[in-house]
């Protein structure tokens, strides 16, 4: 019987919709992580290309199950003694609705985050497809080269929006928090600062200046990291 490896830290990191393992986002970590002395957990959301499931079929609610498969994964194959929990984006929103579920976690960062659902829902969907969830039912994706190309997401995704607390969850969560914004994200500041105010101590809010949503830029990206390893290695900032 093999024995497990022995970390100190774990990170299961989780991607935004409808991006994928192999995004933007998830790549760059995994590039960086990979040198260093951690292990590193990222996978694809259940209906999410290469996973089990339609896209059609899609909800939230099931991708924050699934951080939970992916935290027992580990859990059953590696020994760590701090598990880091790294939402970015929509991955952000299944974290912070995630993390006070689970004693496992021992620290939650949160980047690219939003506070309220009901106004989250239009910062993923355009105007048209609101218009088309609630005329046809359903939406089709238009984006020739990506995974979900031609792929049709049903008017249920849209609808659960309107049901999940990210308020509620958040107050429960009460280990050390991260929360990264960029200063020019497309969800705007008062998102994140609306999550740092209900959430419990300790927690803190960085800005990067100039930063988009998803830290495009290699400079931005790297301050993005540096407040993450200082964070990790417990020199909360």
């Amino acid at each position: 019987m093999s024995v497990p490896r022995k970390f100190e830290t774990a990170i299961v990191f989780l991607h935004g919709f409808p991006s994928h393992i192999h995004g933007f986002s998830s790549s760059r970590y995994l590039k960086v992580i990979q040198k260093l002395p951690y292990l590193f957990c990222t996978f694809d959301f259940s209906h999410t290309d290469t996973s089990d499931g339609t896209f059609e079929d899609k909800l939230m609610s099931k991708e924050v199950d699934d951080v939970k498969y992916a935290i027992d994964f580990l859990e059953k194959n590696h020994q760590f003694r701090q598990l880091i929990l790294i939402g970015h984006s929509t991955g952000a929103i299944d974290a912070a609705l995630y993390a006070h579920k689970d004693t496992r976690i021992t620290k939650l960062i949160l980047t690219g985050a939003v506070s309220d659902l009901q106004n989250a829902v239009h910062y993923d969907f355009a105007d048209q497809q609101v218009h088309d969830f609630w005329t046809k039912g359903y939406i089709v994706y238009d984006r020739p080269g990506k995974w979900m190309h031609g792929k049709k997401l049903k008017k249920a995704f849209y609808d659960e929006f309107f049901t999940l607390d990210i308020p509620a969850a958040i107050k429960k969560y009460k280990k050390p928090l991260l929360i990264v914004h960029g200063e020019k994200d497309s969800i705007p500041v008062s998102e994140p600062q609306a999550l740092l105010t209900m959430a419990n101590k300790p927690k803190k809010l960085v800005i990067i200046r100039g930063a988009d949503h998803s830290f495009t830029q290699a400079t931005q990206f790297r301050k993005l990291l540096i407040v993450i390893g200082k964070f990790v290695e417990k020199r909360f900032i």
